[in-house]
C-alpha cells in the first residue's frame, strides 16, 4: 500500500503540460495544480495546522474543492468534505463532533454554517468560492504563500478523509478512511490510462463516489471537468464542448439526460462510458446507453465499505441485474440475519465485506462502529446472493424489508418491474399499514410530462411479472424526496 498525498507532485513531474483541473472560468495544469497546492498547504502550516487536524470543506463542484483536497493531504491533515445540502443546524451537529482547524467554505452557503460560527464548530473560516470566482481571501493564497513544501511522513494507515453518511434514516456518522483504502484499491484494483482522459465531475465532490473519482483521475493523470450545475442540458453541453469521455452521476441523472436527448440534438460522441453507483441501475437504463454506444458500469460499496464489487457490459448482459463481482482482494459473505450461519450460493442472507478498503471506524463512536464491524467483517445491511459465477445480486435494505401476511417483499423486485415500463423516470416502492396482511406494497412513481400513463397501467404490467402478494399500489406523484446526495429518502415516503 502507499499513499495520496505525492499524485499531484508525480504528474507534475511525468506530465507537466497536462490540464489536471477544468472549471467554469479557470484551467490548471498539472504543474500550476503541484505549485498550487504546495502554496495552500503552506497556508494550513502558517494556519497551525499539522498532521492528523482536521480541515473542513463546504465547496461546490468548482476547483477550490480538489486543490483544498489535495492540499490537505500533503501535510498528512484529515478532508472532511461537508454536504452543502444540509440545513445549519444539521452542519452544527457535524461540525460539533469533527471541529476543524480550519473549514473552507463558499459565501453561498454563509447562511448554512451560521449556527455552527456561533456555537464555535472550526477554529478558524476562510471563503473560498463566491459564484464562480474565488474570493480575495482565497485568491491571496495564491499570491503570498510559497510553492515549495517540507516533506512530510504520510503513511498507509494514517487518515486521508472523513466522510460523514448522508443520513437517509438517521444522525449522519463519520467514516475514517486511510490513505491506504484509496491507494490499495487503486494500484490493484485499476490500471492508468494510456492516454489522459477528460471526466466530468458532476456529481457533488462531497459524496464518497465523488471523492474516489478525483483521486482516481489524479492519480491516473486524467483531466477533471467541474460543473456545478447538473441539470441535463448543462451536462449535455459540457460533454459536447469539453469532449468528455467519462462521468459519473446516479441513475436518476442519466434518465433525466436521455430525455433532453429526445428534445434536443447533443454531440456526445466524444463519451466512451459512463458510470453509476449510490443505488442499482435498471437493466432497462443500461440497456438506453448501450443503443447509444455507451456502456454503462456500475458498482456497489457504501462509505464505510468503499469498493465492493463493479459490473461492466463486457460481463455480459446475463448479469446485468447484478452489481457485478468483487472486486480483487474483497471476501464477501451472504449470511443469515438472525443466526449468522454462511447461507449457500442463490440463497438470500445479509452482505458481509472483509477487505482492505474497509473503514477505519466512525469518528469519536466505537459504539456505533461495534455494531456494524465484527471480527473485521462490515455488515452492511443489505439483503444479497451470490450466483454460482460469484455475481452479486442485491435485494435491497433489510429493514426496509416489506412483510405482506409473512412473505417478504423486498422493494427493489417490484421496483425493477415498474423501472422498464417506458413512461416511468422514477418510482419508490415502501410498505404501508394493512389491516390484514399487516404491510402491502405501495409504488410511488414519477412519470414522464405529458405521459397517458395510468395506475392501471402499471399494475396490469406487475400483474405479468410479479406474484399476487408483491403487486403494490400506484402512487403518481411530481417527484421523489431526496437527500443531499439524490438518495430517496424512504422513511418520508411510508409516513
Amino acid at each position: 500500500m502507499g499513499t495520496l498525498h505525492r499524485y499531484v507532485t508525480d504528474h507534475a513531474r511525468q506530465s507537466p503540460d497536462v490540464q489536471a483541473l477544468v472549471s467554469a472560468n479557470h484551467a490548471f495544469t498539472y504543474k500550476e495544480l503541484d505549485q498550487r497546492t504546495n502554496q495552500l498547504a503552506s497556508f494550513l502550516l502558517e494556519a497551525g495546522v499539522r498532521k492528523g487536524d482536521f480541515v473542513g470543506i463546504l465547496c461546490k463542484n468548482d476547483h477550490p474543492f480538489p486543490t483544498i483536497l489535495l492540499a490537505t493531504l500533503k501535510i498528512g491533515a484529515v478532508a472532511i468534505p461537508l454536504n452543502w445540502r444540509l440545513t445549519a443546524f444539521e452542519l452544527d451537529g457535524i461540525l460539533q463532533i469533527a471541529k476543524p482547524k480550519v473549514l473552507f467554505y463558499d459565501l453561498d452557503f454563509a447562511d448554512a454554517i451560521a449556527i455552527a460560527r456561533e456555537n464555535g464548530g472550526a477554529a478558524r473560516w476562510v471563503s473560498a468560492g463566491s459564484g464562480l470566482a474565488m474570493t480575495d481571501e482565497f485568491a491571496r493564497i495564491f499570491q503570498e504563500q510559497p510553492d515549495v513544501l517540507p516533506d512530510t511522513e504520510v503513511g498507509e494507515d494514517d487518515l486521508a478523509v472523513i466522510l460523514f453518511t448522508s443520513g437517509t434514516t438517521g444522525t449522519p456518522k463519520g467514516c475514517m478512511i486511510s490513505h491506504g483504502c484509496y491507494d490499495t484499491y487503486l494500484r490493484e484494483g485499476r490500471v492508468r490510462t494510456e492516454q489522459p482522459k477528460r471526466f466530468l465531475a458532476v456529481h457533488p465532490l462531497f459524496h464518497m463516489s465523488s471523492t474516489s473519482m478525483i483521486f482516481f483521475n489524479v492519480y491516473s493523470g486524467n483531466t477533471i471537468v467541474l460543473l456545478a450545475d447538473g441539470d441535463p442540458v448543462s451536462i449535455l453541453k459540457t460533454i459536447a464542448e469539453q469532449k468528455i469521455e467519462a462521468m459519473f452521476a446516479f441513475p436518476s441523472v442519466y434518465a433525466y439526460i436521455l430525455e433532453e436527448l429526445k428534445r434536443d440534438q447533443w454531440d456526445i460522441s466524444s463519451l466512451q462510458f459512463v458510470s453509476t453507483g449510490g443505488t442499482k441501475a435498471s437493466a432497462a437504463l443500461i440497456k438506453r446507453y448501450l443503443e447509444l454506444g455507451i456502456p454503462m458500469t456500475q458498482g456497489y460499496g457504501s462509505t464505510e465499505a468503499a469498493f465492493v464489487s463493479g459490473w461492466h457490459p463486457i460481463m455480459g448482459l446475463d448479469s446485468i441485474d447484478s452489481v457485478g463481482r468483487p472486486f480483487k482482494n474483497v471476501q464477501v459473505r451472504i449470511a443469515h440475519p438472525s443466526t449468522g450461519e454462511e447461507m449457500p450460493a442463490g440463497e438470500v442472507g445479509e452482505v458481509l465485506i472483509k477487505s482492505p478498503y474497509l473503514f477505519k471506524g466512525y469518528l469519536h463512536n466505537p459504539e456505533a462502529t461495534a455494531k456494524v464491524l465484527i471480527d473485521g467483517w462490515y455488515h452492511m445491511g443489505d439483503a444479497g446472493r451470490l450466483d454460482p459465477e460469484g455475481f452479486l445480486y442485491i435485494s435491497g435494505r433489510y429493514k426496509e424489508m416489506i412483510l405482506v401476511g409473512g412473505d417478504n417483499v423486498y422493494p427493489i423486485e417490484v421496483e425493477d418491474v415498474i423501472d422498464h415500463i417506458p413512461d416511468v423516470m422514477e418510482v419508490a416502492v415502501v410498505g404501508v399499514a394493512h389491516e390484514k396482511l399487516g404491510e402491502v406494497p405501495r409504488a410511488y412513481v414519477v412519470k414522464k410530462e405529458g405521459s397517458p400513463l395510468t395506475e392501471a397501467d402499471i399494475v396490469s404490467v406487475c400483474r405479468e411479472r410479479l406474484a399476487e402478494y408483491k403487486i403494490p399500489e400506484v402512487v403518481f406523484v411530481p417527484s421523489l424526496p431526496v437527500n443531499g446526495l439524490g438518495k430517496v429518502m424512504k422513511h418520508l415516503l411510508k409516513g
